[in-house]
């Protein structure tokens, strides 16, 4: 049986949509990775004897997290840390994602596993912080993910357009937008290779700014007369610093064997079919 923590979540859902009936799911109201009493509960096998635990739990609202330091170091710290306690106890191996934010983007070249971690931000430092105590682990790095089951910056983007309003977006910070559904194929994948713990890199191929894919994601939606403009950093000043460059080298995880991911325009085709179903009805 495979566990997937933080169900409820845009991640979580696709996880739970690639494993099928291998995976059961666990939202935040029933297990909470930053209440140590549910975590207990994990790991005196309440919710069952799982084989793997996915944690897709994670405190992500990265400007509030400036404020908000005590909820984020709880979950994207202290949380690990209790998971990977229940996670022995199971002794259940434990795939856990983690950020590109552990990055301060000084290089001009994708970062690999090995580069050396600096922060810029209270939440890459939380998130860094919960990479070193869930080892042994297998920990994901990703990087400017979207999906279908939650807030995310194409949703965003199409919304605004739609609107006919027009769109001021950064166009100096460069990463790798990655699709839930992709992330969640390649936590599929990994599982079934059975990889040895470490830290790998799983994105999205592209490396493109936030202007580029806002360009690319309304497009997609089939608006052609979008009035979009780039603009840099510091015309958008934000709580929280991001790194300008993130981009992060899959040649790890491609090598262990694990398939590239598709490419960002069948990820944005897939992404809007989704978003233009209609809703199920009762």
């Amino acid at each position: 049986m495979i566990l997937v923590l933080g169900a409820g979540g845009m991640l979580g859902k696709d996880v739970l949509r690639a494993l099928g009936e291998k995976a059961t799911g666990l939202p935040r109201a029933e297990c909470d990775i930053a209440d140590p009493t549910h975590i207990a509960k994990l790991g005196m096998g309440e919710f069952g004897r799982p084989t793997w635990i996915i944690n897709c739990a994670a405190y992500t609202k990265v400007d509030l997290a400036e404020q908000e330091k005590q909820a984020g170091y709880d979950a994207n710290a202290l949380g690990p840390s209790y998971l990977s306690s229940a996670a022995a106890d199971l002794n259940a191996r434990v795939i856990h994602i983690s950020t590109d934010f552990v990055f301060d983007g000084s290089k001009t070249s994708p970062y690999l596993e090995t580069d050396e971690t600096n922060p810029l931000n209270e939440y890459g430092r939380t998130k860094l912080a919960g990479e070193r105590n869930i080892l042994p682990a297998i920990i994901l790095r990703t990087s400017w993910l979207f999906g279908a089951e939650g807030p995310c910056f194409p949703k965003t983007m199409i919304r605004v357009a739609s609107s006919g309003k027009p769109l001021r977006v950064v166009a100096d910070q460069i990463g790798c937008p990655t699709y839930t559904e992709d992330l969640a194929q390649t936590i599929a994948d990994v599982v079934q290779a059975n990889l040895p713990d470490g830290i790998y890199h799983a994105t999205g191929h592209e490396p493109m700014s936030w202007f580029d894919f806002a360009k690319r994601a309304v497009s997609a939606a089939g608006i052609l007369d979008a009035d979009i403009s780039p603009i840099q950093t510091e015309d958008w000043p934000t709580p929280a610093a991001r790194p300008k460059y993130s981009v992060l080298s899959n040649e790890k995880l491609i090598a262990a064997g694990i398939p590239k991911m598709p490419d960002l325009d069948s990820a944005l085709r897939r992404f809007t079919d989704r978003l233009n179903q209609p809703e199920p009805t009762a």
